[in-house]
Order: C-alpha cells, then sequence, then structure tokens
C-alpha cells in the first residue's frame, strides 16, 4: 500500500516529466525548479527507480528527464537503475532500499524481534550520521535509548535492520551495508547516498563558484541548494547527541548563508517582492538571524511598508533577546538610524 504523500510525490512527477522532455528550454527549466523546490533530492531517486520499470518507454522517458534535471539543476546524476540505500534526513527522515521506498508498515514486517520500528530507524540515521568512524554499542545504546537499553535489545534492532535491507536489497548489500569491525557497528558510505551529501556538495560549489567569479553567477546554484534543504537534520528522529545537534545547527547555517546571499542578490538587483520572500523563508527557521532581518527591512523601507517594519524589529528582538538599547546589535543601530 503507497501513503498519500507518496502518492502526490508521484502524481508531481508524472506531470512533469513531460515538460522536462519539452523541446522549450525554458518549459524544462521551469519543471526542474518545481521539482526541486517541492521534492528536493527525492526526485532523484523517484526517476531512478522507473529506469528498472519494465516498460521500455517508462525507462526511457526516466533517462531523459533525468538528463534534463542534471542540465538545469546542476546536480550530477547517477543514471544506473536505483540500487543500495538511499537516506534523506534533511526534514522528514526517509529511506530508500534498492527501488523501494520504506513505511512504516515495511520496517513492522521485520519486527517479530519485538525491536521497535522507531529504533531501528533510528539505529540506522545515527549510523549514517557517524559515517565511516560507526560507532560503539554503548554509544548506540546512549544515544538511541537514552542508557535506558541493554545489549540484547541493540542485537535485537541490529537484526531487525540487517534483515530489512537483506529482504528489500538482498544478502550481498546487507552484509556490505552493516559492518562490526570488533568494537564499532558501521554502515558502509560506499553502499548509501544521502541528501544531506548532495546539499553539502551544493553549497561548497556555490561558495567556490561566488569566490571564483561574482555572486550573480553563484545565485543558481545557492537557489538549487536551497531546494535540497527540505526541513532540519535528523527532525524527526529520536536520538540525543550533542554532535547531532551541532551538525543541525552547521546544516541549518548553511543554509540560512545560502538564503542571505541570494537576498542580497535580489536586493541588488531591485526585486524586493523576492528578497522578502527569501529573508521570509529562512527567518521562519531562525527568527533571530540578523543578516536576513537586516535584508528584510531594508526591501520593507524602500517600499515604505513601515508597519511591517515595526513587526519585523520587534520579532527578531523577542527572538534573539536583544535589548532595543543595544547599540552593538546591527539591527539595533539599522533601526535607530531608520527612525
Amino acid at each position: 500500500m503507497i501513503s498519500a504523500p507518496a502518492k502526490i510525490e508521484t502524481n508531481i512527477v508524472d506531470l512533469c516529466t513531460p515538460l522536462l522532455l519539452h523541446p522549450d528550454e525554458m518549459v524544462q527549466r521551469q519543471a526542474a525548479l518545481v521539482l526541486m523546490t517541492t521534492l528536493g533530492t527525492r526526485v532523484f531517486t523517484l526517476l531512478r527507480r522507473r529506469l528498472s520499470d519494465s516498460d521500455a518507454r517508462i525507462q526511457c522517458e526516466a533517462k531523459q528527464a533525468l538528463r534534463s534535471l542534471e542540465r538545469h539543476s546542476g546536480q550530477p546524476v547517477d543514471y544506473r537503475p536505483f540500487r543500495g540505500i538511499h537516506i534523506e534526513c534533511l526534514g522528514v527522515f526517509r529511506v530508500y532500499i534498492s527501488n523501494h521506498e520504506l513505511f512504516p508498515q515495511d520496517w513492522a514486517q521485520t519486527n517479530s524481534s519485538r525491536a521497535g520500528a522507531r529504533k531501528v530507524q533510528s539505529v540506522l540515521a545515527y549510523l549514517m550520521h557517524c559515517g565511516n568512524r560507526g560507532a560503539s554499542p554503548e554509544e548506540l545504546l546512549a544515544v538511541v535509548w537514552e542508557n535506558n537499553g541493554n545489549h540484547s535489545a541493540l542485537a535485537r534492532t541490529l537484526s531487525a535492520l540487517r534483515r530489512t535491507i537483506e529482504r528489500l536489497g538482498g544478502v550481498e548489500l546487507a552484509e556490505s551495508a552493516l559492518l562490526y569491525t570488533g568494537d564499532r557497528y558501521i554502515l558502509s558510505p560506499a553502499v548509501y547516498t544521502s541528501d544531506v551529501h548532495m546539499f553539502i556538495q551544493s553549497i561548497r560549489v556555490a561558495e567556490e563558484t561566488e569566490n571564483e567569479h561574482d555572486l550573480a553567477t553563484a545565485v543558481p546554484m545557492y537557489r538549487n541548494a536551497c531546494a535540497l534543504y527540505s526541513g532540519n537534520y535528523m527532525a524527526t528522529v529520536g536520538i540525543t547527541a550533542d554532535d547531532v545537534d551541532e551538525r543541525r545547527t552547521d546544516l541549518l547555517n548553511g543554509f540560512l548563508n545560502a538564503l542571505e546571499r541570494q537576498a542580497e542578490h535580489a536586493w541588488r538587483e531591485g526585486d524586493d517582492e523576492r528578497c522578502i520572500t527569501l529573508c521570509r523563508t529562512g527567518l521562519k527557521f531562525d527568527p533571530s538571524d540578523e543578516h536576513l532581518t537586516l535584508w528584510l527591512l531594508r526591501c520593507l523601507a524602500r517600499q515604505r511598508r513601515n508597519h511591517e517594519i515595526v513587526r519585523a524589529y520587534f520579532r527578531y528582538l523577542r527572538s534573539s533577546g536583544v535589548s532595543p538599547d543595544d547599540d552593538d546589535d546591527p539591527v539595533v543601530r539599522w533601526m535607530h538610524a531608520y527612525r
């Protein structure tokens, strides 16, 4: 049974695929923007799953759509049918194994060991977070069970995870994915991809482009990077760890900075509405961000929207805890100068 959100995503891809194949480059570009904005990295997985469809026509359309998406999004694309594991942990936590997206009932099918489905997902998520260094049994018990579990519970959970991978991806994938070195468990980075890695790579390319060229050249790359950010890192996963919180903060800062770079460009171009939209998008995640607040205030001032300026300013003061008398704060200084 396919969930309602999955059906919606499939419908979006069905609607946009003919547009990606349209002879007009502008139509292709708009379709790519819609897909990247609404689905983020999931669109690549959804299209790659069609590469193994029994219908040759669907395979061909999927490959052509991926080529168009790669050209207009700037994201590198793997044209092989989807194999291995793909993990999305920006926003809603999603896992794809081979050609199958895991839903709650899929975790439950291998849950005869009494290992909770949420615990299986959390162990997988933390092992992905740890990368090559892996995690010791003690670390996993601390992070996933908050030190209230035991080694038997961990063993059951790892066994359920291995069976899930094996059932959907085969014995070879399960054996190569989940490793034990004698003192640490590792989810091999060689067998999975993630939206986080794509986001980090996209931010790096955008920043390098701005340093080597200029902001205008880098803006489309910043825009594509932001389309990959569907929400905060591991926000829906039940794990408690300082290093996860630090990674979440770092990724959010990268997203906010990418929005700020686009907002500055929109301001320079006189596109106030675009600048305002970008600022408000970021301020939903962090209303205390001073850089986005400043660009928002400048745009509102240029349009003489004084009531909105006051609301934006006091929202910043409440969220940041800054005193309206603190002249060391750049937002407060701007407001004093504006008045």
